[in-house]
């Protein structure tokens, strides 16, 4: 396991918003917020489809040079 080390006012801070989601979570009904399982070939076409072509990736690492 990895420690990281906060300040104690981040801490507190994303345990407050954590205590947050966790209430609001346990008051959504079943079914509303629902799942999808996966094969482990659909998830290999989902990866295969995740691919961005030679103009489209020079134009985004462009961009993320510049900010």
């Amino acid at each position: 396991m990895t420690t990281i080390t906060l300040p104690k006012n981040e801490y507190e801070e994303l345990r407050k918003k954590a205590s947050l989601c966790e209430r609001i979570f346990r008051f959504i009904p079943e079914g509303i917020l629902k799942t999808e399982d996966y094969s482990k070939e659909r998830i290999s076409e989902f990866l295969k489809e995740d691919k961005i072509d030679k103009k489209a990736e020079s134009r985004l690492k462009n961009l993320l040079k510049s900010l």
